[in-house]
């Protein structure tokens, strides 16, 4: 009797969504913990600030390395109990002139909306600290689910950041949006 060997088995199909099962981590995790949806206003500053990053850079790969300095540089500031919204906003200033100078807005249109998103997400990061808790968390879950929604344009155009940015921060805008709402409410 021979006997057929099988062929290897493929990875589950749920690791090749690895970017998905991250994001959802990382909104239930920073969910467990919620407090003040006003808190997450420093989410949506960092998506907007690496996606203007990797725009001006003009290297989409580049949004991991943006990623991994930038949330180890607020984890260890708010250790330190240093206040990082100074050095997010004039990182955030800087990058906008960089950008400007050097041509972001002649980009396409995908990659050229980095400096509004920058601003609107931005600002309203930053207005939401100065307003109630209810009212300041609502308009930072309406900065996540807009960023969220320009995370899967930016992923169905395979433009501006590495799709699985693109793909883990859409997962994480939209539930934790959804989250400060409900949590909220």
């Amino acid at each position: 009797m021979t006997r057929t060997s099988e062929p290897p088995r493929a990875l589950p199909a749920v690791a090749h969504r690895w970017p998905t099962l991250l994001g959802l981590g990382f909104a239930v995790l920073t969910l467990l913990d919620f407090e003040d949806g006003r808190s997450l206003g420093f989410v949506v500053f960092l998506a907007a600030l690496i996606y203007l990053g990797a725009a001006v850079l003009g290297k989409p790969g580049t949004v991991w390395a943006l990623f991994v300095i930038s949330t180890v540089a607020w984890v260890v500031l708010d250790e330190l109990g240093i206040d990082a919204w100074p050095a997010l906003i004039g990182g955030a200033a800087s990058l906008i002139v960089l950008g400007l100078v050097g041509g972001l807005l002649r980009r396409p249109p995908l990659t050229a909306a980095q400096v509004p998103a920058m601003l609107v997400c931005g600002g309203a990061a930053l207005l939401a600290l100065t307003l109630s808790p209810q009212a300041g968390g609502f308009l930072v879950a309406g900065a996540l689910i807009a960023h969220g929604v320009q995370d899967l344009l930016v992923w169905r155009a395979k433009q501006v950041v590495a799709r699985s940015m693109a793909e883990f921060c859409m997962v994480l805008d939209l539930l934790l949006g959804v989250g400060i709402v409900v949590l909220s409410l």
